[in-house]
């Protein structure tokens, strides 16, 4: 064993008896060993994390603070829906909602062209003929992640014949226990169209349990609830995605929703000892990094297909674990979250001067964005959901990303 890799297992090992001593005398505190990425050389870097609370003067915006930034998000967006002022529907406007999405052309499943034939009969899926006047909406849960999209099909419709690129009519991903308004059931009784807070399209019936009011505020609105904090946990063989949020009971027991035979959502108890925080983070420089980190070699996938993420819904899914509710799409993001900052124009020199020391803030160019999370070695680096493949650490000097970027925005 060489030398020095006898004094880094040392180090460790007297670091963990630094972190076991310090747990001993502070019950409040949880410890455990966590791996890391240096910006450059991307080497594995073990180090010892102390969940210690975060400092006041860190925080950079109050819970409070937050919400009424989430109002004025909202307010310069036509992509947040707040469900509850939904109450009824009139045929036109779903037929309008449904009629949105236009069927793609020259695309490709498993190898061979899509027919004209093929595309009728999903057309004729849509059932429009079915389509009524909504008096009282029916609310719903979905109990496990879930596909939206622009059809009620499982085809998937890709530009290349080896279908290695994104499948155009998927839309975005439904993480568990997002609330929908069922609007509109396809022709063969497997998909609804539905409302959720950030988008509407269709969603297979079988991952949506009816609720009613009691039951939709409970799983909704809970009093006490955890967020979960790790990119991605399994419980119970469902996928429980970061910023998932469950109702709390006690003693690390939190409440998932499942869909009982009668169609309506059931409470299940499950214990989660890793991988969730009581309530909101606090919103932090440190605690933003460290979450956008957690998704470091997650894969990409347009809409979040195959249990992935693409560049926008993991920006989302961090800042959502601080309570933030930003639009699912970068077009929407790059208008009405947070101060923004134009770099149209500017030199790559000028930008890198008002990116820095601004992280961690968001980088968009037209269809991407990136996190900001600092510089080493005189180098400013992103971390983002990258279509080259997955969730990557960037220098922006060693990139064509500094050229492209075009706006800055500060959610402070």
């Amino acid at each position: 064993m060489k030398r020095d890799t006898r004094i880094t297992i040392l180090f460790s090992l007297i670091m963990i008896m630094v972190a076991i001593i310090y747990l001993t005398i502070s019950n409040d505190h949880s410890v455990y060993v966590v791996k890391d990425r240096g910006f450059v050389d991307n080497r594995d870097i073990v180090h010892i994390e102390i969940n210690i609370p975060d400092k006041e003067e860190d925080i950079m915006l109050s819970y409070q603070e937050i919400q009424e930034y989430n109002k004025e998000i909202a307010s310069k967006t036509t992509d947040i829906y707040d469900l509850n002022q939904i109450k009824t529907l009139k045929k036109e406007q779903i037929q309008e909602y449904i009629l949105k999405y236009t069927m793609p052309e020259n695309k490709y499943y498993k190898g061979k062209l899509i027919t004209e034939e093929e595309k009728q009969e999903i057309l004729d899926n849509r059932a429009l003929d079915n389509i009524k006047d909504i008096k009282t909406m029916k609310k719903g849960i979905i109990v496990e992640r879930s596909n939206l999209r622009s059809f009620p099909t499982n085809t998937r419709f890709f530009d290349q014949k080896s279908g290695s690129d994104e499948d155009r009519i998927q839309e975005t991903e439904l993480l568990a226990n997002t609330p929908v308004l069922i609007i509109h059931e396809s022709k063969d009784k497997l998909w609804n169209f539905v409302i959720s807070p950030l988008y509407m399209g269709w969603v297979r019936n079988d991952t949506i349990a009816l609720a009613k009011t009691d039951d939709y505020e409970y799983f909704i609105n809970p009093s006490q609830f955890g967020i979960i904090t790790d990119s991605s946990l399994e419980v119970d063989g469902k996928t429980l995605d970061m910023s998932v949020k469950l109702p709390y009971k006690k003693d690390n027991i939190y409440v998932m929703p499942i869909k009982k035979g009668n169609g309506y959502v059931g409470k299940k108890e499950v214990t989660i000892i890793r991988g969730i925080h009581l309530g909101y983070l606090n919103y932090t420089k440190d605690n933003v990094i460290k979450q956008a980190y957690k998704y470091e070699g997650t894969s990409y996938s347009w809409g979040g297909l195959n249990r992935n993420v693409d560049c926008s819904s993991f920006i989302a899914n961090v800042y959502r674990t601080f309570g933030f509710v930003f639009p699912r799409n970068t077009s929407s993001q790059n208008k009405s979250v947070g101060e923004v900052i134009s770099l149209s124009g500017k030199s790559e020199k000028e930008k890198l001067k008002l990116i820095n020391d601004t992280e961690p803030s968001l980088l968009y160019q037209d269809g991407h964005v990136m996190l900001y999370i600092g510089t080493e070695n005189q180098k400013h680096y992103i971390i983002h959901a990258s279509g080259e493949g997955s969730v990557m650490v960037t220098a922006l000097e060693s990139s064509s990303y500094i050229k492209k970027i075009n706006k800055l925005v500060l959610v402070k």
